[in-house]
């Protein structure tokens, strides 16, 4: 297998803890044009790892799903198959809501829509590693000092 040195490296790089994962890591399993060796690698470390995710990211991947299908790209049979696979991951979903000042503290002072600060105030208050493919997500985690998995650099500012 092609993406099983980049499982094994994200293993071994990351002690066996928890990650905080998003629609733009989750989804490229499930669309093989999207799909890269680290999205690869990722989904053959599902089981070594703790998935989390807020409750918004369950409407982020039917999002996807309903675009897709939509943007004729899958059809409606293939639309319920991935929405069945999605429900079967062993993610935690967070019931814990962030409160409305914190989430908007955090999302102003990072440049992030509320949504990609959910994903980010999670990651902080549970100290999970944030795993993303949003450069900017990415570039606010980084910004906090926060660990991240992730193939985006993010340059310098």
């Amino acid at each position: 297998m092609a993406h099983a040195s980049t499982a094994a490296q994200m293993s071994a790089t990351i002690a066996s803890t928890g990650w905080v994962i998003d629609a733009s890591v989750t989804m490229p399993w499930f669309f093989p044009d999207e799909a890269t060796p680290f999205t690869e690698g990722l989904l053959d470390a599902l089981g070594e790892h703790t998935l989390w995710a807020p409750s918004l990211w369950v409407l982020e991947c039917t999002n996807v799903l309903q675009s897709a299908q939509r943007r004729r790209r899958i059809d409606a049979d293939r639309r319920a198959q991935i929405a069945g696979e999605l429900g079967e991951l062993p993610v935690r979903l967070d019931a814990e809501l962030p409160d409305f000042v914190s989430l908007d503290r955090l999302a102003t002072a990072q440049g992030l829509s509320a949504y990609d600060a959910a994903y980010l105030e999670l990651a902080l208050r549970r100290s999970l590693i944030l795993v993303s493919l949003d450069a900017r997500l990415v570039a606010a985690a980084r910004a906090l000092g926060h660990p991240v998995l992730s193939s985006v650099h993010v340059a310098s500012e």
